[in-house]
């Protein structure tokens, strides 16, 4: 089969050289606009897979409502309780997994005699790594026994243990000293001043790392405020003290849900567990950005971008297919004798379109061949030129993932191909079937 549509493109090749090498460069370029049309769809496809969680969407239930500047009005004191995260995963529809989320105050971290900023910290459970999708690249997050012994433990994203500590592998089970900012203080009787003397107390505590998680990107990261520093939300207290931390929010993945079916169902179910009514704001983002609709103007826009760029590749190819036709066309009234000698010895209508079409696949071949390979090499070009079309939606070059060959580009080509068939099957089962005598007398 191969050997006979090598013969194939040969012969047709020979018989117009210059006609049937442009014919075969119209193809290319139709067909290495789709092949980078569906580079460029890869690539959106995984970015947005990978910055906003694919189907699934990541959102925050908090115990506030959301006021008309966009702040959050908390209901106090605190509603929500930790029991309430069972409830929630396990009877509201739609919810895959739910973890407590509280953001810690932490002023400083010291390592290694060095002083750091951190740029935020989040209070969370051992459920967090499943809502967010963290994947780790050394050790593992904390268990719920580190949550109810409220241990001292950290997972940090793999840049912050490159930037504290080198490299991820150094920075599993490495002490980070935290400054919480809490000033305790204590009543004693230090240096004999009496009962009402006081001390301070340091507020600086020692937190073993357990995991390191790979990084997200910055978009991910930025928009759902995963941050570079994450522990158990009972650690900041003290292992003797009788108190539990207040619940202000959850953060849930949830199936392909719009956000005011999610709102509802957990404010209905809430209000059934507690026989009162529960405030509940839900939004998609950031425990620190109500409301904001960033993440879903972006998907939706990167769908949008694959679209177009799709619909673009395959608007060319047909218009690249419309040549090869043409070009059959002229093929068959230049061969019209020669058809309907070989009808008159016996050559039937199937197998003479069956010749006609297989020539035109035969430069449609070539020219899919041709422009995979152009695509291929245009890839990294093509990839600069998005960034400045993503870095308006806040996806910086990083986050825009690339490979040097896509497997969805080699569509490309098959379409080429299907198009030239279907294109030029009906052209040359009229010219296989015109009259012999006509045919004869050219």
């Amino acid at each position: 089969m191969t050997v006979h549509f090598l013969r194939t493109w040969f012969r047709v090749i020979r018989s117009h050289p210059l006609r049937n090498i442009l014919l075969i460069l119209t193809t290319a370029i139709g067909t290495g606009a789709l092949a980078l049309s569906f580079q460029t769809t890869a690539r959106l496809d995984r970015l947005v897979e990978e910055t906003t969680g694919g189907a699934d969407k990541r959102v925050v239930i908090a115990n506030a409502e959301i006021g008309a500047d966009g702040e959050l009005a908390w209901k106090m004191p605190f509603q929500f309780n930790e029991s309430w995260r069972d409830l929630i995963a396990s009877e509201v529809k739609g919810v895959k997994s739910v973890s407590v989320v509280n953001q810690l105050p932490m002023q400083q971290i010291q390592v290694n005699n060095t002083y750091w900023k951190p740029s935020g910290v989040i209070g969370t459970d051992e459920h967090y790594a499943a809502v967010m999708g963290l994947d780790f690249v050394e050790g593992s997050f904390f268990s719920q026994a580190n949550l109810k012994a409220r241990d001292k433990v950290m997972v940090l994203s793999e840049r912050a243990a490159v930037m504290l500590f080198g490299s991820a592998a150094e920075a599993n089970g490495k002490t980070i000293a935290v400054d919480n900012g809490f000033r305790m203080m204590g009543g004693g009787m230090a240096g004999g001043r009496g009962a009402n003397a006081v001390q301070q107390m340091s507020p600086w505590s020692n937190y073993t790392v357990v995991g390191v998680y790979a990084d997200p990107t910055r978009f991910e990261a930025e928009n759902y405020g995963i941050s570079d520093y994450i522990t158990p939300y009972t650690s900041m207290l003290p292992s003797g003290m009788n108190f539990n931390m207040p619940v202000r929010m959850f953060a849930a993945r949830v199936s392909s849900v719009s956000i005011e079916n999610i709102e509802s169902a957990v404010r209905t179910r809430l209000d059934e567990e507690s026989g009162e009514q529960v405030k509940v704001a839900v939004w998609e983002g950031s425990p620190s950005n109500p409301g904001v609709s960033t993440i879903e103007k972006a998907r939706q826009s990167l769908n949008d971008l694959s679209l177009v760029t799709s619909g673009l590749g395959f608007l060319i190819l047909i218009i690249a297919a419309f040549g090869i036709v043409s070009g059959l066309l002229v093929d068959a009234a230049d061969r019209a004798k020669e058809i309907a000698l070989k009808r008159a010895i016996g050559m039937t209508i199937v197998r003479g379109t069956v010749d006609l079409s297989t020539r035109s696949m035969a430069l449609a071949g070539a020219g899919g061949f041709i422009g995979l390979v152009i695509a291929t090499i245009l890839s990294a070009p093509m990839r600069d030129i998005l960034i400045p079309y993503l870095e308006a939606l806040g996806i910086t070059s990083g986050d825009l993932t690339s490979r040097l060959f896509e497997i969805r580009t080699l569509l490309a080509p098959v379409a080429a191909l299907s198009l030239a068939f279907v294109f030029s099957l009906l052209p040359a089962a009229r010219a296989a079937s015109s009259s012999i005598v006509e045919g004869l007398k050219q």
